[in-house]
């Protein structure tokens, strides 16, 4: 993985209060997808650890531990700046006590931004609830990064101008 791969603003971006879905496919190509509750860059920028509820992402943890390939895709709700981070080297394991309050740090800001938007706040904690006990950590190595806003520049790798 390239050194600059996760910048500092590549990293502010996808640790802030964006819409996070996590997406992969079977072996038979059939797509499974999830959304994501906080992301989190190891210090050293080699890893990006996600969390999900297990029951809703029953299937993309089944096909992201088969087939070894992930797609998470960070959209900012306010201006729908987004970027896309494919991986691999997938682990999992269950959110620790420490994963919970990123969590939770996640969650709040998210509902805040959501909220300010116009969506009522008992849909938006709803939307956004999590059970301790179902919250599965997905680590994985980031080997490209993709601009993904809409406009002209979609689907480049970061750092590379538009064809």
């Amino acid at each position: 993985m390239s050194a600059t791969l996760l910048t500092d603003p590549t990293v502010a971006f996808i640790e802030r209060e964006v819409a996070i879905d996590l997406a992969s496919a079977s072996a038979d190509h059939h797509p499974s997808s999830c959304r994501g509750f906080a992301c989190r860059a190891s210090p050293d920028r080699q890893r990006l650890t996600l969390f999900v509820r297990r029951e809703e992402a029953r299937q993309l943890l089944q096909d992201v531990l088969a087939q070894d390939v992930i797609a998470v895709v960070f959209c900012l709700p306010e201006t729908e700046a987004a970027l896309q981070i494919k991986g691999r080297q997938i682990a999992l394991s269950a959110a620790s006590a420490d994963d919970m309050l990123d969590i939770q740090r996640y969650r709040d800001a998210f509902i805040d931004g959501i909220v300010a938007l116009g969506y009522p706040r008992p849909f938006a904690e709803a939307y956004m609830a999590v059970d301790v006990g179902q919250m599965v950590a997905i680590s994985f190595q980031p080997e490209a990064v993709f601009e993904q806003t809409p406009g002209p520049r979609a689907g480049q790798p970061v750092g590379q101008e538009a064809a």
